[in-house]
């Protein structure tokens, strides 16, 4: 019977700094690359929504967190300005209510006149508006990554010492 004893000194601080620099590394180019595939999405391909005013891709952000305990990568896209974005993303299929207002036509029977504001009564009106999953299908496309990323970023911190 053998017995065999190493004796080394680790500085798991230092090692722990090494780990957690990679992993931050790592969560910066994941956030950066989902926030581009979200933008690639959002603005091009099929599914894609017609860029009129272009707030919807000034409403994309992505941004890295960290505390303590957590490095945390986050892409969003939407707000106040570009509430459609919802019923783009998961679709709508109901009954909406549409308030009183004004509308300008410029048509009549199929004929050309000059422009007019007529009032148009407080209704409802059927939705049927699909899914088209730009935000959800880049998730899936760049989380299909991460885990390999994460484990080699990891094995990164480890080794370089």
């Amino acid at each position: 019977m053998s017995d065999y004893r190493v004796d080394t000194q680790v500085n798991f601080d230092e090692m722990n700094n090494r780990v957690r620099f990679e992993i931050r590394r790592t969560i910066n180019a994941l956030t950066g690359r989902l926030h581009r595939t979200v933008n690639r999405n959002l603005l091009s391909g099929d599914p894609y929504l017609k860029a009129d005013t272009g707030r919807l891709h000034q409403s994309t952000f992505g941004k890295v967190e960290e505390g303590k305990d957590f490095i945390e990568g986050t892409v969003g896209a939407g707000g106040a300005n570009v509430r459609y974005l919802f019923t783009h993303e998961f679709g709508l299929h109901g009954t909406l209510g549409v308030k009183a207002h004004l509308r300008t036509i410029k048509q009549a029977f199929g004929r050309s006149i000059s422009p007019k504001q007529v009032a148009i009564k407080a209704h409802s009106r059927v939705v049927n508006f699909r899914e088209r999953r730009m935000l959800r299908d880049a998730l899936d496309e760049v989380g299909k990554i991460v885990p390999k990323n994460i484990d080699a970023a990891i094995e990164r911190g480890i080794a370089g010492g």
